[in-house]
């Protein structure tokens, strides 16, 4: 369900989505508004809409979980939903958007992987008439966003609750980051963390881009800098290939993961992979956050609706979770959840 500003604001939710997006943001959002969610059986959804999805990548699982969300909740209204692979690549992803707007798509939605490369496109859609929704993307030529909360930089959010998660098993202790330098979104949230591990009083004493986007790649550059960092008390990672790689390199060398219970080496990633969860629960991770990819799928769709009606808020931010020990009891599997549009939980702000 939408939640309502008190609710929010008790959560200590007040959003700041400064420097989150695949594009640069602008301001912070307003307070979020309240209200309850549309379900898909209120008549305000047009049959036949045809609606678009330029995504970054369709290989990574969570975009996968994204798009069977996404093509559920369309069938559940009887639209025609298309998801296009861009592959990593903004020529790509260009590309997918020109042939959308050649389908005439009523509307489309699009992660932006270069800001600047897109703007040219995203005009040519507003010049055909089709709006643009972001995803975890803001800029020029985006109608609205939808953000998955552990891709923004809210006060007390995903990144201040991991860098305290990190403080309290290590006070005072040292940490690494892998990112993937280059890509907005990532830079963004690297800094996020980076800025809250700092006022934990954590000191970040290195950090490398994991160019390889994948767990092999990230094993080595930890465990090159496990040599030279022997007293690192965690690693933070952006996705959970990389945490994966970095707890590999962090058993090799001898040490143990912490698990909440133990004084081992803190390891995160984000993305709610199946392999990361399954690492929780065998104590190789010690969290992963998950985005509710599925969720944030059916979601889209009814923010893709709203803008269509010119009734969409600025910004919608779909809460995500972060599983550990403590949390892996109550994990529910994204292929077993039962969702629709009124078991949706995310704020709005304009």
């Amino acid at each position: 369900m939408k939640r309502t500003l008190a609710a929010a604001a008790a959560a200590g939710a007040a959003l700041v989505l400064a420097l989150t997006a695949c594009s640069s943001p602008s301001t912070a959002p307003a307070a979020p508004s309240g209200g309850s969610s549309a379900a898909s059986g209120d008549g305000s959804f047009k049959a036949g809409t045809k609606f678009g999805y330029a995504a970054p990548v369709a290989a990574q699982p969570g975009q996968q979980q994204f798009d069977t969300g996404a093509k559920a909740a369309s069938a559940s209204v009887g639209w025609d939903y298309t998801m296009y692979d861009s592959n990593i690549n903004p020529s790509t992803q260009i590309s997918n958007i020109t042939t959308m707007i050649q389908r005439q798509m009523n509307v489309i939605g699009s992660w932006t992987l270069d800001p600047g490369a897109t703007v040219g496109i995203y005009k040519q859609a507003q010049n055909a008439g089709i709006p643009i929704i972001g995803v975890n993307s803001e800029g020029d030529g985006i109608s609205a966003t939808l953000w998955q909360e552990s891709s923004t930089c809210a006060p007390g959010g995903p990144m201040a609750q991991s860098a305290a998660l990190y403080a309290k098993a290590h006070p005072g202790g040292q940490v690494i980051t892998v990112g993937l330098d280059g890509v907005p979104s990532i830079d963004a949230v690297v800094k996020c963390f980076t800025d809250a591990a700092s006022a934990a009083g954590l000191t970040v004493v290195s950090h490398v881009s994991n160019t390889t986007d994948q767990a092999a790649g990230a094993q080595k550059l930890v465990a090159d800098l496990l040599t030279r960092y022997p007293d690192v008390s965690g690693v933070w990672a952006y996705n959970d290939a990389s945490a994966l790689g970095a707890s590999a390199a962090v058993i090799a060398a001898g040490k143990t993961v912490y698990d909440l219970s133990n004084d081992g080496v803190v390891v995160t990633g984000s993305n709610g992979d199946a392999d990361a969860v399954q690492a929780v629960r065998e104590g190789r991770l010690t969290g992963t956050w998950d985005p509710n990819n599925p969720e944030a799928g059916w979601l889209f769709v009814k923010l893709a609706n709203e803008v269509l009606n010119n009734a969409a808020p600025k910004n919608t931010v779909l809460k995500s979770t972060f599983v550990t020990k403590d949390t892996i009891g109550q994990y529910v599997p994204p292929a077993d959840r039962k969702i629709s549009f009124d078991t949706l939980d995310y704020t709005t702000s304009n």
